[in-house]
Protein backbone atom coordinates (compact mmCIF):
# COMPACT_ATOMS: atom_id res chain seq x y z
CA UNK A 1 0.00 0.00 0.00
CA UNK A 2 1.51 3.31 -1.12
CA UNK A 3 2.02 5.96 1.29
CA UNK A 4 -0.55 8.57 0.20
CA UNK A 5 -2.95 5.39 -0.12
CA UNK A 6 -2.35 4.63 3.62
CA UNK A 7 -2.83 8.33 4.58
CA UNK A 8 -6.17 8.93 2.70
CA UNK A 9 -7.40 5.69 4.30
CA UNK A 10 -6.02 6.55 7.92
CA UNK A 11 -7.92 10.36 7.56
CA UNK A 12 -10.82 8.68 6.32
CA UNK A 13 -11.02 6.43 9.25
CA UNK A 14 -10.23 9.01 11.57
CA UNK A 15 -12.96 12.02 10.53
CA UNK A 16 -15.92 9.75 9.50
CA UNK A 17 -15.46 6.37 10.55
CA UNK A 18 -14.70 4.64 7.42
CA UNK A 19 -12.92 1.55 6.84
CA UNK A 20 -13.29 0.75 3.06
CA UNK A 21 -13.75 2.61 -0.26
CA UNK A 22 -15.16 0.82 -3.31
CA UNK A 23 -13.06 3.40 -5.55
CA UNK A 24 -9.49 4.91 -6.50
CA UNK A 25 -8.28 8.01 -5.23
CA UNK A 26 -5.60 9.30 -6.82
CA UNK A 27 -3.32 12.21 -5.56
CA UNK A 28 -2.41 14.92 -8.32
CA UNK A 29 -0.85 18.28 -8.27
CA UNK A 30 -1.32 20.26 -5.58
CA UNK A 31 -2.16 18.06 -3.32
CA UNK A 32 -5.50 17.55 -5.27
CA UNK A 33 -7.42 13.83 -5.01
CA UNK A 34 -9.35 12.36 -7.77
CA UNK A 35 -11.84 9.60 -7.35
CA UNK A 36 -12.16 6.86 -10.37
CA UNK A 37 -14.24 3.66 -9.93
CA UNK A 38 -13.59 0.88 -12.85
CA UNK A 39 -16.86 -0.34 -14.70
CA UNK A 40 -16.60 -3.84 -16.42
CA UNK A 41 -18.25 -2.42 -19.42
CA UNK A 42 -16.14 0.99 -19.70
CA UNK A 43 -12.43 0.85 -19.29
CA UNK A 44 -10.84 4.28 -18.31
CA UNK A 45 -7.16 4.70 -17.98
CA UNK A 46 -5.40 7.92 -16.14
CA UNK A 47 -4.76 10.04 -18.65
CA UNK A 48 -3.06 13.98 -18.52
CA UNK A 49 -6.04 15.44 -19.61
CA UNK A 50 -8.49 13.34 -17.06
CA UNK A 51 -8.21 13.31 -13.46
CA UNK A 52 -11.35 11.29 -12.72
CA UNK A 53 -13.80 13.30 -10.06
CA UNK A 54 -12.61 15.90 -8.19
CA UNK A 55 -12.81 14.33 -4.76
CA UNK A 56 -10.90 16.87 -2.02
CA UNK A 57 -7.62 18.47 -1.16
CA UNK A 58 -5.32 16.50 1.09
CA UNK A 59 -4.30 19.36 3.68
CA UNK A 60 -1.87 18.38 6.82
CA UNK A 61 -4.30 17.72 9.63
CA UNK A 62 -6.97 15.72 7.19
CA UNK A 63 -8.85 15.89 3.89
CA UNK A 64 -11.23 18.51 3.23
CA UNK A 65 -14.19 17.13 1.06
CA UNK A 66 -15.02 18.50 -2.29
CA UNK A 67 -19.40 18.87 -2.74
CA UNK A 68 -18.88 15.67 -4.83
CA UNK A 69 -16.56 13.46 -2.28
CA UNK A 70 -19.06 14.53 0.65
CA UNK A 71 -21.93 12.60 -2.09
CA UNK A 72 -19.60 9.81 -2.43
CA UNK A 73 -18.59 9.12 1.14
CA UNK A 74 -21.46 10.62 3.06
CA UNK A 75 -23.69 7.39 3.29
CA UNK A 76 -20.63 5.21 4.16
CA UNK A 77 -20.24 7.72 7.31
CA UNK A 78 -20.00 6.57 10.99
CA UNK A 79 -19.31 9.84 12.86
CA UNK A 80 -18.18 13.54 11.33
CA UNK A 81 -21.72 14.60 9.47
CA UNK A 82 -23.40 17.34 10.64
CA UNK A 83 -27.39 17.96 10.29
CA UNK A 84 -28.44 21.20 9.62
CA UNK A 85 -31.65 22.72 9.62
CA UNK A 86 -33.25 24.23 6.83
CA UNK A 87 -32.17 28.05 8.01
CA UNK A 88 -28.44 26.36 8.37
CA UNK A 89 -28.10 24.85 5.05
CA UNK A 90 -29.51 28.34 3.45
CA UNK A 91 -26.93 29.98 5.09
CA UNK A 92 -24.36 27.37 4.18
CA UNK A 93 -25.59 27.13 0.28
CA UNK A 94 -24.97 31.54 0.57
CA UNK A 95 -21.23 30.94 1.62
CA UNK A 96 -21.84 31.60 5.15
CA UNK A 97 -20.01 30.36 8.22
CA UNK A 98 -22.10 28.39 10.69
CA UNK A 99 -21.86 28.70 14.51
CA UNK A 100 -20.93 25.26 15.99
CA UNK A 101 -18.99 23.75 18.64
CA UNK A 102 -17.32 20.99 16.06
CA UNK A 103 -13.76 20.63 15.62
CA UNK A 104 -12.02 19.57 12.56
CA UNK A 105 -13.37 18.20 8.93
CA UNK A 106 -16.80 17.65 8.90
CA UNK A 107 -19.70 16.70 6.28
CA UNK A 108 -22.74 18.94 6.48
CA UNK A 109 -25.82 17.54 5.02
CA UNK A 110 -29.57 18.42 5.05
CA UNK A 111 -32.28 16.02 4.67
CA UNK A 112 -30.26 13.15 2.37
CA UNK A 113 -28.11 16.24 0.40
CA UNK A 114 -24.64 16.26 1.23
CA UNK A 115 -23.74 19.95 0.93
CA UNK A 116 -19.89 19.65 1.24
CA UNK A 117 -17.37 19.80 3.98
CA UNK A 118 -16.73 22.38 6.63
CA UNK A 119 -13.77 22.74 9.05
CA UNK A 120 -14.72 23.18 12.51
CA UNK A 121 -12.89 25.16 15.22
CA UNK A 122 -14.42 24.92 18.23
CA UNK A 123 -16.71 27.85 17.43
CA UNK A 124 -17.49 28.65 14.01
CA UNK A 125 -17.42 25.66 10.55
CA UNK A 126 -15.57 27.49 8.06
CA UNK A 127 -17.49 26.81 4.82
CA UNK A 128 -15.27 25.77 1.60
CA UNK A 129 -18.05 26.07 -0.80
CA UNK A 130 -16.54 27.46 -3.77
CA UNK A 131 -17.77 31.13 -4.72
CA UNK A 132 -19.06 29.78 -8.36
CA UNK A 133 -21.00 27.19 -6.83
CA UNK A 134 -22.84 29.34 -3.81
CA UNK A 135 -26.56 30.22 -3.85
CA UNK A 136 -27.27 33.70 -4.99
CA UNK A 137 -30.72 33.84 -3.41
CA UNK A 138 -32.59 30.80 -1.48
CA UNK A 139 -36.52 30.22 -2.48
Amino acid sequence: MGETKEKIMNYLKEQYGIEDIDFKIVEKENKKLYAFKRCEDIEITEHKHFSGLYFGRLCKDGIRLSIEGSFLIGKMAKRGIIDLSREEAERWLLGENLEREEKGYVILRWGSYYLGCGKGDGKLIKNFVPKDRRLTKWK
